[in-house]
């Protein structure tokens, strides 16, 4: 849909978004189809929303949800993101929850909000967060898509009746979509709450409702999906997302992983189809809300600690099961041809990684190996299986044994793999694995919690002639501003460069970094470059603290940042540890 017709649209949805909900509308011909009669739509809607019902009832659907707000007949559909310690995150349409949602971008306070569905209830008064508009590149002019900016976070009281779990999370898409690489790609599926209607014609009835799109059918630019709805005649554009649906979620598979890559906004005023904003475009905005969100991207990630598990690709093939290589591909190696013996065992992946902060150049070596139905893992190239059973699961790991030279820091980097049909010759997929080791010691900074870390070298105690000193590394984010006093003792200013989330912009943030002697000294603090307290003690631990007091004129928001730190002990300072702080300030 053009820009003039996508205005009309998002009239036609801030209008209709405090009436009553208007939801999946279905093709006449598929309403027949699935077994209803339009001549009394009313009475056979119950036949035709029992057989979609299986689709909408699947596991990948129980975070979408019917979104009511107190005191209003309006609804929506949301999706839950998930929950930190103090809150729950529910996604939705910002039209939802500010009319004039172009005008107030940032955040605001809603009243009691409910979200329901058949496993999970959340209320409670919050608020919603709103991106601002997208800035035209080289012009810095917003742009005139109202439904690129339509979509919200709406961050409630974590007070669940009956709480999902967190393999209930949904990964939003955060690398691009078939449906924007080209047609023929996979189908998108959505789920929405409200009033049903066939054709263009309401029939009074509400509820959970289904329905599909063909990938191929779906058109849009880096910032938004269209889609078309023919109202009648035979189509594969057989159903239309209306108001009562805004918020819901366009689920698309991508390797197999089901992923949101969409949020809907509105429909044209004529039934000729919908839209709404691309999740690709937004997913680093809504990391910003919500920084514990899933994305498809740390879905495809092996890290310390976390070891990647996929798919059972064995559900794929015709016959057989299948083996995991490694192609030929720069910056990694492994396994290149099948085997078949079913010993136990692993194989070995080589990564080339590059670290964050000094670009330098390292090797991973990872364990590939791949499930079996008896729970004996072997090589991952071995399509070995168990009696009757073909499981077929992918697990890369990394083990620090297997890695003793490798440098401190934060390492990334990636390879290439391949699922191969060892029966089914035509079975090949191809899919990213990424590689983050966090080679480092890890801390967070908020409002009201310091980061400390009272001994940097656990495994090295320093001693009074080996001190750890401290150092701040150069890194684009984050200078030592000189030292400053408070009533507690001196302490380096730290000026980081944050995310101001809710405005889309870079800025300074002051941090207090600092070192405290050992329990039961009564030196004061001192600065992040002293080795010893007032009284010749070597300091061990270090600090990095936010005061709102340092910050004058900083305006109530969510920042969001990394700092690194570098300390160096042991006899002459030759262990060398990293320190890797998020910065997560909520000021509001």
């Amino acid at each position: 849909m053009n820009s003039r017709i996508s205005r009309v649209v998002m009239a036609l949805s801030l209008a209709a978004a405090s009436a009553a909900a208007q939801a999946i509308g279905l093709n006449e011909q598929r309403f027949e189809a699935l077994g209803g009669r339009l001549d009394e739509p009313f009475n056979s809607m119950s036949v035709v929303e029992s057989k979609l019902a299986v689709e909408s009832q699947n596991p990948r659907f129980r975070s979408v949800g019917e979104l009511s707000f107190h005191g209003s007949d309006r609804t929506c559909t949301g999706t839950w993101l998930g929950e930190d310690a103090r809150h729950t995150y529910v996604l939705t349409a910002a039209h939802c929850v500010a009319a004039d949602f172009r005008k107030t971008p940032g955040f605001r306070y809603v009243e009691r909000v409910t979200m329901r569905n058949d496993a999970v209830v959340f209320h409670g008064r919050g608020l919603a967060f709103i991106p601002p508009p997208r800035r035209l590149p080289g012009s810095g002019v917003a742009s005139d898509e109202p439904s690129e900016s339509d979509v919200a976070v709406i961050r409630l009281p974590k007070r669940q009746l009956r709480p999902l779990t967190d393999a209930g999370r949904p990964l939003l898409d955060d690398l691009g979509d078939d449906a924007h690489d080209g047609p023929g790609q996979a189908d998108i599926e959505f789920v929405g709450y409200g009033l049903w209607r066939v054709g263009t014609k309401e029939v009074g009835r509400t509820g959970r409702l289904w329905g599909s799109v063909p990938g191929g059918e779906v058109r849009g630019t880096r910032h938004l999906l269209s889609f078309g709805y023919d109202p009648r005649g035979e189509t594969r554009r057989w159903f239309v997302a209306t108001s009562g649906d805004s918020g819901g979620a366009f689920w698309q598979q991508r390797w197999g992983y089901w992923r949101v890559v969409g949020t809907a906004s509105a429909r044209d005023a004529r039934f000729r189809g919908f839209e709404g904003p691309r999740m690709a475009a937004l997913a680093h905005w809504v990391k910003g809300i919500f920084p514990d969100a899933r994305t498809l991207s740390e879905r495809m990630t092996v890290g310390i600690g976390s070891p990647f598990v996929s798919r059972d690709h064995a559900v794929d093939v015709s016959d057989g099961s299948v083996a995991y290589l490694v192609p030929e591909q720069e910056n990694a190696t492994g396994p290149t041809a099948p085997t078949s013996s079913g010993a136990a065992g692993h194989s070995v992946i080589h990564v080339i990684v590059e670290d964050e902060l000094t670009h330098h150049r390292a090797e991973v070596r990872l364990r590939g190996q791949r499930e079996t139905a008896c729970g004996q893992p072997v090589r991952m190239e071995d399509d070995g299986t168990c009696g009757n059973g073909r499981t077929a699961r992918l697990v890369v790991s990394f083990h620090p044994e297997d890695n003793p030279d490798l440098p401190r820091g934060s390492l990334v980097g990636g390879v290439e793999i391949e699922a191969v049909g060892t029966r089914d010759g035509q079975y090949r997929q191809r899919f990213p694995l990424r590689v983050r080791i966090d080679h480092l010691l890890r801390g967070e900074v908020t409002a009201d919690r310091a980061q400390v870390l009272p001994d940097l070298m656990p495994r090295a105690p320093s001693r009074e002639a080996d001190p750890v000193r401290v150092a701040l590394p150069t890194q684009a984010d984050a200078r030592a501003d000189g030292t400053a006093s408070a009533s507690e003792g001196p302490f380096t200013r730290v000026v980081a460069t944050v995310r101001d989330v809710l405005r889309d912009t870079d800025r300074p943030l002051v941090l207090r970094a600092y070192r405290r002697g050992a329990a039961g000294t009564s030196c004061a603090t001192t600065t992040l470059d002293a080795s010893t307290d007032c009284e010749g003690r070597a300091l061990t631990g270090v600090s990095l603290q936010y005061e709102a007091r340092d910050n004058p004129g900083l305006r109530p928001g969510l920042y969001r940042g990394r700092v690194f730190l570098e300390a160096r002990g042991g006899p002459a300072g030759a262990r060398l540890e990293r320190v890797a702080v998020r910065l997560n300030i909520d000021t509001l």
